[in-house]
């Protein structure tokens, strides 16, 4: 799959890209002609992204995954696309990155592995 954060590209494990997309607005509670009601006023959505992304041999001092996370403990909006043609594009859109977590298959090797790293990021107004 082809996405970018940071003007970095990232490699998308098999479990690929989720996208999510929630109304934002307010929900009330009512109770009208004897029925319960929950009455919506939506002002507009709000996108968030879930990633599973890997590295392989990269030492952890040069890890797309320890730069993120210098992004998010500053709370820094970055720049996030994805271009997968017809099927699904998201163009230049700033995030900022919820969370990151990283972990490794069992058996990994300090000189041949692979880091597993999964991005929860969400659109930044």
């Amino acid at each position: 799959m082809g996405a970018t954060i940071d003007s970095q590209a990232l490699s998308i494990e098999g479990g690929g890209i989720e996208e999510n997309v929630k109304s934002v607005g307010t929900f009330v509670d009512k109770w009208e002609n004897e029925k319960y009601k929950k009455k919506a006023s939506i002002i507009g959505s709000m996108r968030s992204w879930s990633l599973r992304c890997y590295e392989e041999n990269v030492a952890w001092s040069s890890s797309l995954a320890k730069h993120l996370q210098g992004h998010m403990e500053a709370g820094d909006i970055v720049e996030f696309s994805i271009s997968e043609g017809d099927l699904h594009t998201v163009s230049s859109t700033n995030v900022y990155i919820i969370s990151i977590d990283v972990f490794y298959r069992k058996g990994a090797k300090a000189t041949s592995f692979v880091r597993y790293f999964t991005l929860k990021l969400q659109e930044a107004p």
